[in-house]
């Protein structure tokens, strides 16, 4: 099945569904064994996403589940970050010469790309010498499986998964505040962050009204995008390779910067002004509007099977 509840379950079955299938889907990443890059990349988005999935129902978990949960698969990620990290410093400068590559000329910067591909590299074929760190990974998949069946959602006033959204869509406008006041780039991270969240969540929610839900998780995917842009050239210019070549050609890491920290500027603005008509709502009516499309589908499933299509 897809990353959304299912108008046919209730919302914690649909929830735990989609946590035993993101689950699956990194433990069959992780032993593909094709493409050692790509499955750390597709195994990451599986933690995420059901990293998303527990912050959509911690009003309905327990708080121990939830923390316990959530550090579990952030640890998970973190394990295969720096592989993921060196490769997005690759793609970015790869990306960066691709729009100013007449200014990007000179062997300096041609051992600077050596330089990120081969560290790169290097992460990747340490994995693949040891492949006990991944079967590691899948080992403690396998028994968080088990426990997912553990997990008791308590009964809530409203839908199960209000709470967590209201949450995630409050902090989400609280960093969009902080960001536009202090532009610095762990303030934009943490806003992307909360944005990446939101999109998740209206994701897993789409189907309670596919045409409104399904338009802002677009949305959100577009500025999640355009955030994450900004992250990855951020990341390249504290990169250790740029700083090396800081030493040795001041010039040419000057001029990154410069390039660099223009497209930056432009994403923020843009992002900016999407992200004001993302977060226009309080975050208790937009969470309300969200639940009232739930109970509508839920009472439209009623009438289907009373009545009929």
């Amino acid at each position: 099945m897809s990353f959304s509840l299912s108008v046919d379950e209730t919302a914690e079955a649909s929830l735990r569904r989609i946590v035993y299938e993101q689950i699956d889907g990194a433990i069959a990443q992780l032993g593909r064994g094709d493409d050692l890059n790509e499955e750390i990349h597709e195994a990451r988005k599986h933690f995420k996403r059901i990293r998303a999935v527990l912050r959509l129902a911690r009003g309905a978990l327990p708080g121990k589940t939830y923390r316990c949960e959530n550090a579990f698969f952030r640890d998970q990620g973190r394990i295969l970050s720096p592989v993921r990290d060196s490769a997005v410093y690759l793609e970015t400068f790869d990306r960066l010469h691709g729009r100013h590559g007449r200014h990007m000329t000179g062997n300096a910067l041609t051992r600077l790309r050596h330089a990120l591909e081969k560290s790169h590299r290097s992460l990747l074929d340490g994995l693949a010498r040891d492949p006990q760190q991944l079967a590691a990974i899948v080992d403690s998949l396998e028994v968080a499986r088990s426990r997912v069946d553990s997990w008791r959602f308590r009964a809530t006033e409203t839908a199960p998964f209000a709470p967590g959204l209201q949450r995630t869509y409050a902090r989400g406008r609280a960093e969009l505040r902080v960001a536009i006041k202090r532009p610095t780039t762990e303030n934009f991270h943490a806003f992307r962050k909360r944005v990446k969240y939101l999109w998740y969540h209206m994701q897993i929610l789409r189907p309670v009204w596919p045409g409104p839900v399904g338009a802002l998780a677009r949305e959100c995917d577009k500025l999640g995008d355009r955030l994450g842009d900004e992250h990855d050239l951020a990341m390249l210019l504290q990169s250790s390779q740029l700083r090396k070549l800081q030493e040795e050609r001041g010039d040419l890491a000057d001029l990154l910067n410069v390039l660099a920290d223009r497209e930056r500027s432009h994403i923020r603005r843009t992002a900016s002004l999407q992200a004001a008509r993302i977060y226009q709502e309080r975050p208790d009516r937009f969470a309300g509007r969200i639940a009232a499309y739930w109970h509508a589908s839920q009472r439209a499933k009623f009438l289907k099977a009373d009545f009929g299509p």
